[in-house]
């Protein structure tokens, strides 16, 4: 059958408005690509501040703005600013760790007896006949690691206008998400056109993974690394707060975790001749830091994240290498959906196969 002519000039119309769509969102995404990171945290963040937002707006009489506000700077002064305070002093004590590392590195190559082991270690009197090599390639190796460490410094304050540029971005967007009486992940979703029980499962698995990693991973990691940095500071250990810092991120990564640092820090007092704080690092890690993941992850996050951690794992190291930072978030958040999606397509394809199975048997 011959299309008329109306229909053709229908189908041209359709045509040019998918093109033109297209076109532009292909060019609002190029332009806004920097900015889609914090926008992404400001929607996951307000989807899980939305229970506490409400609260507060219903107790203003439902002011939205002033309850945006007051839901804002309590995020940024109860989470936030502590994080940044411990972030400021771990950079500074970097810092002078890094030129302690190159002293040492320096009076290492210079002088090889600057480094000798206890007599009680077995290989003592063998290991003094390949001194020089072993001396010589690790003041090789801390040469590097101190140029890695001051270059890493470089790189974060050639970056630090970008970085407070996104988080200005990151809490203005906070803001007006908060105000939106339906949270702004839902209205994305509905532009999907999937069905309103897959966007439901969507947005309760974004909610609930990033309650997971949020409330249960990251504050386990922050917990764990302040003890293990406490601990660092009593046993005279320098540079507690960089430690620490080090400690949260290990304990983010399943497998490895705050003790591992703990332990190596307490070999390192051992060789140092420092029994008593070796031994009272090493308890401390085995029965203090060990279990507060294992007290305290059931009780924070429970069932939210329904993530093998395998999976969490390798989304973790993923989000990292191609979020940085908001990796820890967003990578977890993006394997919560990759599983949710293709559980929904695998339901829909059995859903299908079930129906034209009753239809063969009809």
């Amino acid at each position: 059958m011959i299309q008329s002519k109306p229909d053709l000039a229908d189908n041209w119309r359709w045509l040019a408005l998918i093109l033109i769509t297209l076109l532009i969102t292909v060019t609002f995404v190029q332009m806004t690509l920097g900015f889609l990171v914090p926008l992404a945290l400001a929607a996951i963040t307000g989807a899980m501040a939305q229970p506490m937002n409400r609260k507060i707006v219903a107790f203003l009489g439902g002011r939205r703005n002033t309850g945006s506000l007051i839901t804002l700077m309590s995020l940024m002064f109860l989470v936030i600013a502590p994080l940044f305070a411990l972030i400021i002093l771990a950079i500074s004590q970097a810092s002078a760790l890094v030129n302690n590392v190159g002293h040492f590195a320096t009076d290492l190559s210079n002088n090889p007896t600057t480094f000798t082991l206890p007599s009680w270690v077995p290989f003592e009197i063998d290991f003094e006949d390949i001194r020089q090599k072993i001396t010589e390639r690790m003041g090789t190796i801390l040469q590097a690691v101190a140029r890695f460490f001051v270059a890493s410094v470089g790189q974060v304050t050639v970056g630090a206008a970008t970085f407070f540029l996104s988080l200005f971005v990151y809490f203005y967007s906070l803001f007006f998400f908060l105000q939106f009486e339906t949270p702004i992940m839902v209205q994305v979703l509905r532009y999907t056109g999937l069905r309103p029980e897959t966007q439901a499962k969507l947005h309760e698995r974004i909610v609930s993974v990033s309650r997971a990693t949020i409330k249960g991973t990251l504050s386990i990691a922050f917990i764990q690394g302040m003890l293990g940095g406490i601990s660092f500071w009593i046993a005279g250990i320098e540079g507690a707060a960089f430690w620490s810092v080090v400690m949260m991120v290990a304990a983010v990564l399943p497998g490895l975790g705050a003790p591992v640092v703990i332990f190596i820090g307490a070999a390192y007092l051992a060789i140092e001749g420092a029994y008593v704080a070796a031994a009272g690092l090493a308890i401390w890690a085995a029965l203090v830091v060990s279990t507060i993941d294992n007290v305290l992850r059931p009780i924070l996050v429970g069932r939210d994240a329904k993530l093998h951690d395998v999976m969490i794992l390798i989304s973790t190291l993923g989000g990292l290498g191609l979020f940085g930072a908001s990796g820890l978030v967003l990578g977890p958040v993006l394997a919560g959906l990759f599983v949710t999606i293709w559980q929904t397509l695998a339901e829909s394809v059995g859903n299908t196969e079930a129906l034209e199975g009753e239809d063969d048997q009809s």
